[in-house]
């Protein structure tokens, strides 16, 4: 039997429908990722997500460090003992940083039926903290922290200054001599101390304290057998784009006399200065260099071991101006395995650009998920429908079969 011009029709517009619906879902499935994507890139191009540490962002990124700190106590059974022995190892070792870390954390690190009765409101101050965390040490260990940590409360009142913030060591120039005649008889040597000592030695101008400071920790850093691969190939690649070996071999072969004296390598590393490299690398160096400001020298060599390329130092700063000491004996300790520098939180400034590339990526999810909600509709309507005609076919045949009889 034919079928008739009305069930023609309908199986006509329900193919439109489903070719149209098709369409839409292939076009949103397209849309979704690419206009994702196109978000990614204006962050990342305009610089929309900062790492600053704001006083309440502050707060919390300490109670995360805190907490992770914590979690460097393996047993449940006495963790105030344990807390107390990590405190006691790090002032044996003579890391004051580190022992003042452990300390502060005792709100992350002790259960709170240990930390209730200090009383500690949220917003206390690190001397405030480091006072009431004292009285929880045993006699032994608080005795040796008074004697070798400056507190922070006596610190503040006579206003002294704390080890391990000084400006870094001099860099002697007769260094810098030797790097520039091994650079100059093998090209592929690593630049990194080279361009760095220069900068120390002013030769690139004025270096201000901070990056100063930064130079210092990195150099150290880089000598450490926990140095990351990541990090070290970017900051060699940073570091060789603002003394190009070529440009330097060329500008000393031009010297008058020894190519490798002082004087003459001096005037050929100014020469083969790239100044927007030299603004990106002394941008790099300030990062660090905040860091040292914030957990002190120590600790932001180690800190630097946790970075697994150059996008992680803004990170692993906001954590050390964040959480300072904590920071400091969190890195010493933690495993480098991303813990740290998840505890890093930024903000996102939010364009004109960005929203439009977010708001086409939501829509094109809407879109996606309203087809597949009407297409798992229509699948459940025409299984109930098939279903009823079933069930009215079987009592048709039962009720003739019973007249029959």
């Amino acid at each position: 039997m034919p079928p008739s011009w009305g069930s023609t029709r309908a199986y006509e517009e329900g193919r439109a429908q489903g070719i149209l619906s098709a369409f839409v879902f292939n076009l949103c499935l397209l849309l979704a990722p690419v206009a994702a994507a196109i978000a990614f890139m204006i962050i990342a191009r305009d610089g929309l997500y900062d790492y600053d540490a704001s006083s309440a962002g502050g707060r919390a990124i300490a109670a995360r460090v805190e907490r992770l700190n914590g979690e460097l106590i393996q047993l449940d059974f006495d963790r105030q003992r344990q807390w107390d022995d990590l405190v006691a190892m790090e002032l044996m070792a003579e890391d004051v940083h580190a022992a003042r870390g452990f300390l502060l954390s005792v709100r992350g690190m002790l259960p709170s039926r240990v930390t209730g009765p200090l009383r500690l409101p949220r917003d206390a101050t690190d001397a405030d903290i480091e006072r009431a965390a004292l009285t929880l040490l045993t006699p032994g260990t608080r005795a040796r922290y008074q004697a070798i940590v400056p507190l922070l409360s006596r610190r503040a009142a006579t206003a002294a200054v704390d080890p391990g913030r000084s400006a870094a060591v001099p860099v002697d120039p007769r260094d810098f001599e030797l790097m520039a005649r091994a650079l100059l008889q093998e090209p592929e040597t690593n630049t990194l101390q080279f361009v760095l000592t220069g900068l120390r030695l002013g030769l690139a101008g004025p270096l201000p304290d901070r990056a100063a400071k930064g130079a210092a920790a990195l150099l150290e850093a880089s000598r450490r057998d926990d140095y990351s691969l990541g990090l070290e190939s970017d900051m060699a690649d940073m570091m060789s784009a603002v003394a190009p070996v070529a440009a330097f071999q060329d500008a000393a072969a031009h010297a008058n006399g020894d190519p490798g004296a002082f004087d003459n390598a001096a005037a050929a590393f100014r020469t083969s200065l790239d100044q927007r490299a030299l603004r990106r690398a002394l941008g790099a160096l300030d990062q660090i260099g905040i860091m040292s400001e914030a957990a002190s020298h120590e600790g932001a060599v180690v800190l630097l071991t946790h970075a697994a390329g150059l996008s992680d130092l803004p990170k692993l700063r906001v954590v050390a101006q964040a959480s300072g000491d904590r920071a400091a004996a969190a890195a010493k300790r933690l495993q480098r395995d991303g813990r740290l520098l998840a505890a890093a939180r930024g903000q996102l400034t939010m364009t004109r650009d960005l929203a439009a590339a977010i708001a086409l990526a939501v829509l094109a999810m809407f879109g996606l998920l309203a087809i597949v909600g009407l297409k798992a509709y229509r699948a459940a309507q025409g299984f109930w429908s098939r279903l009823r005609e079933d069930e009215y076919g079987d009592l048709v045949e039962i009720r003739t079969e019973s007249w029959r009889g």
